[in-house]
């Protein structure tokens, strides 16, 4: 352990003095014209856009004349990203999360940079900003990353076709049902088409199906919401009922016939209109699931869950800088994300292009793509900062959005949000990094059969959890136990 301990050690060391050499020999190229260049490098979650250096050559005509600083932005898939962490290589700004980069881990191996202070006297605004989710980027009370304003609650959701149930059926969508009410919508459809499987289900099962319990390790060690603090609670994600009974569930429909035989190596259902139950992920007034032309038919949702709000949702999507940044470009970088968050004429060029060629401004002061926008510049808001900063987009010049609908989105945190008991705990992987890759491995034996229903999980979790356990399952869930119960001293005393 020692050894492993001085290891991690010596790496991180060798990584922060590679960084501050390749910062010593980058530095006439970070300086233009009395302005400071900065290599901002991003998640790539599809293709990198077409016209991104067009956009960002707009972009830092506005940023070089308010601030003096401008930006290198490259998108980089998560193996780049994490290739770069592992081998010290240098930028000033990145992309982190808790499911891609991970921050927690990043930042307790010592690779960002601690902003605590200089956020608050050199960019009070974005601090404000920020406020109240800067816990999300802190660990041991020191800020190591800014938290992007985004959709930071989770909430589950039903997208169902109303014509069909409304209109033929005569069935009532409500705007909100619990998961399992589905089911006689379910039923209604299976009997009027039987060769038809009427909930959409891919190899990745549910999207976000482990939003309602906050990840203490991954998907592997939970604590379930509305439950305490107390580290007695923690527990291996098998143990939790509220999982297994929806595993159950989607078991129970997969033996009726309203989930495809072959969902679980099905890679995508996108192209089959005819499915009339999809989930989805969202927000309060999201357009994207709803709009007709996309489906040929008038969509409704229905959220049965949420918005769950816990660190690893609110890690969403953050920006890191570098450790080894000196002040200057730190500084730069947290004035950068100040303009991005504060001035919104701004942010709307990285959110959506160039106005008059990517996007328009419409009446009601939201946005809609243009075609060039949509296959040149069509990113997600979260790419390139924070979505509650940016303009609203509208689906259509129809089918209009609020463009007032972050301010809702978090009003209704305030008011109906669920909340983690430990929002502020971050689990040092690390010490057990070893027990959490054998865990994950035999996981991933079972995972998409058990997420999409194909399998009984009560023939499959016994031998889950007999293989974690002689893995060392027991073992991770006490050293979290004992994290926590020293985190619980620091904070709850």
């Amino acid at each position: 352990m020692l050894r492993k301990f001085i290891n991690r050690i010596v790496a991180v060391f060798f990584a922060i003095s590679l960084s501050v050499f390749m910062l010593t020999g980058c530095e006439a190229t970070r300086k233009n014209d009395d302005s400071i260049v900065l290599r901002w490098v991003t998640y790539q979650a599809s293709d990198v856009p077409l016209d991104i250096k067009e956009v960002v050559e707009a972009a830092n005509a506005v940023s070089k004349e308010k601030i003096g600083v401008t930006v290198n932005l490259e998108f980089q898939p998560s193996d780049k990203l994490n290739l770069m962490m592992a081998s010290g290589e240098y930028y000033d700004m990145v992309f982190t999360s808790s499911w891609v980069n991970p921050f927690d881990k990043g930042a307790t191996a010592g690779l960002y940079r601690d902003v605590t202070d200089l956020v608050k006297t050199e960019t009070p605004a974005l601090y404000d900003y920020v406020d109240p989710f800067w816990e999300a980027g802190t660990v041991n009370g020191r800020i190591y990353g800014i938290p992007l304003l985004k959709d930071m609650g989770a909430e589950e959701m039903f997208r169902i076709n109303s014509d069909y149930f409304e209109g033929k059926k005569g069935m009532v969508i409500p705007e909100r049902m619990n998961f399992e009410d589905i089911e006689p919508f379910l039923k209604a459809y299976k009997e009027d088409f039987p060769g038809r499987y009427p909930l959409d289900m891919t190899k990745g099962g549910i999207p976000g199906y482990m939003n309602s319990v906050e990840r203490v390790v991954q998907t592997l060690v939970v604590l379930p919401f509305g439950e305490g603090h107390e580290a007695s609670n923690v527990i291996p994600f098998y143990e939790c009922d509220q999982l297994m009974d929806r595993f159950r569930l989607l078991h129970k429909w997969y033996k009726a016939g309203y989930i495809h035989p072959d969902a679980a190596t099905i890679e995508s259902t996108t192209s089959d209109k005819s499915i009339p139950v999809r989930f989805g992920v969202a927000w309060k007034g999201y357009q994207g699931y709803s709009n007709p032309e996309n489906w040929g038919f008038n969509v409704k949702t229905s959220i049965y869950e949420g918005p769950f709000l816990s660190r690893s949702s609110e890690q969403g999507a953050m920006i890191s800088i570098c450790a080894a940044c000196d002040d200057e470009h730190t500084k730069a970088c947290l004035k950068y994300l100040e303009l991005l968050s504060t001035d919104k004429r701004f942010r709307d060029i990285l959110a959506y292009g160039i106005e008059g060629k990517h996007f328009e401004y419409l009446e009601n002061g939201t946005v809609l793509r243009t075609d060039t926008g949509l296959s040149r510049y069509n990113t997600a808001l979260y790419q390139t900062g924070a979505s509650a900063a940016a303009s609203v987009e509208s689906v259509s010049r129809t089918f209009l959005a609020d463009p007032d609908q972050w301010k809702g989105v978090f009003e209704e945190y305030k008011t109906d949000g669920i909340y983690s008991a430990i929002n502020g705990f971050a689990y040092d992987q690390a010490r057990k990094e070893d027990i959490i890759a054998a865990l994950n491995a035999i996981y991933s034996d079972y995972k998409t059969e058990l997420i999409t229903g194909t399998s009984d999980p009560d023939k499959v979790l016994p031998v889950i959890k007999k293989r974690m356990e002689e893995a060392g399952m027991k073992e991770l869930v006490e050293d979290v136990r004992q994290q926590l119960r020293e985190w619980e001293k620091l904070n709850h005393e």
